[in-house]
């Protein structure tokens, strides 16, 4: 959990002070953007490396080294140049896009019989640091007296207690992945519902965490309010996330987990079209519903795959294809105001893609294994 929660603060922390940054090292809003694009593309490209190294290296050295990565990123992004900025995003990217492959891996290596529970704490914790980050970000540009680069910095030390956590396990005999080599995954049906589930409920996620305040500014909220119910969004999707993992794993099926997950998301977005002026009451539905997606998400591979080996090359492609997938939806959701001159065309889209996680989900959440 402490490792997990390490997994978003550096990307999240960043948001909440971008007007500063920006203003402060004169980036334009393209250049900027990038800031936030990169790692979820890393995410994206690295997911496949992690399964190969873990035949090398111990998933726990592994998981000590992305913690240790996440602190260099977090110190470096501090330093205040432009150049130091991009490269600690982009070393934040690889030290994620790595530990969110291997944990999963390592939990149903290392701890078969409560993978369950593991990956619900695992989950829930993402959303957790994620909510910490963009809620104290700008309190802690405050306490340090106006400096961004010291609150992107402090984000280092939460990152060093997790490695030292995990550095007497990385020290011992370790886990590593073993047996043959699985038939590649690419060419299964199963394996691309998972991957294609995975991408369309992060793309789902990264348009609002991207969107979601300046929607909520065009419909009326001042933008510490739209701030406020940007967290909770969070706060309130780190419950299912921890639940959805526990149930689907008591279940061969997770059919009516599914569309319990697709329908509150939905609802939440539909309410925010058609009432505006309820938006804290959607914005709860949506943390709902996408908090339950991810915990989905994050338990399938686990679920539709026999053995660590298929496990590994199953979560490494869902991870891949999911977060290639994830890192268009900012941009498409921008591009659609753009078209549109206003957000409902945009949230039209959001809720289209919502309902289209039905499609890869159903088959995917059969009982079916790779």
């Amino acid at each position: 959990m402490l490792l997990a929660l390490n997994l978003r603060t550096v990307i999240a922390s960043l948001p909440p002070l971008l007007a500063t940054v920006r203003a402060d090292l004169g980036l334009s809003a393209g250049v900027a953007g990038l800031l936030t694009t990169l790692p979820v593309v890393c995410f994206g490209a690295l997911a496949l490396v992690t399964p190969r190294v873990a035949h090398r290296v111990s998933l726990e050295r592994l998981l000590l080294g992305c913690a240790l990565l996440t602190v260099v990123a977090a110190l470096l992004r501090g330093a205040g140049a432009t150049l130091a900025l991009f490269g600690g995003s982009l070393l934040a990217g690889v030290a994620v896009a790595i530990a969110q492959a291997a944990m999963p891996i390592y939990i149903r290596t290392r701890h078969a019989g409560r993978t369950g529970p593991l990956i619900g704490a695992y989950s829930m914790a993402i959303p957790a640091g994620a909510t910490l980050a963009a809620a104290s970000a700008v309190p802690l540009e405050h306490a340090f007296g106006g400096s961004w680069r010291a609150a992107l910095a402090v984000w280092a030390l939460p990152a060093a207690l997790a490695a030292a956590v995990w550095l007497p396990a990385a020290l011992g005999t370790g886990t590593h992945l073993h047996g043959e080599q699985p038939a590649p995954v690419w060419n299964a049906r199963l394996a691309w519902a998972v991957s294609l589930y995975f991408g369309l409920q992060s793309l789902a996620f990264y348009a609002c965490l991207a969107w979601l305040p300046t929607i909520l500014v065009a419909d009326g909220a001042s933008s510490a309010g739209a701030g406020a119910l940007l967290a909770l969004d969070s706060l309130v999707s780190a419950g299912p996330a921890l639940l959805v993992p526990l149930v689907a794993a008591r279940r061969a099926t997770q059919t009516g987990l599914l569309a319990a997950i697709v329908a509150l998301a939905a609802a939440g977005l539909l309410g925010l079209l058609l009432a505006p002026g309820l938006a804290i009451a959607w914005v709860v539905l949506i943390g709902l519903g996408q908090g339950g997606a991810l915990g989905l998400a994050l338990i399938l591979p686990v679920l539709r795959a026999r053995g660590p080996r298929p496990i590994a090359a199953l979560t490494a492609m869902s991870l891949c294809v999911g977060y290639l997938v994830a890192a268009s939806g900012p941009w498409l959701l921008g591009l659609v105001h753009d078209a549109a001159g206003g957000w409902d065309a945009g949230l039209a889209v959001l809720l289209a893609v919502t309902l289209l996680e039905l499609a890869p989900g159903l088959p995917a959440v059969r009982d079916r294994l790779l």
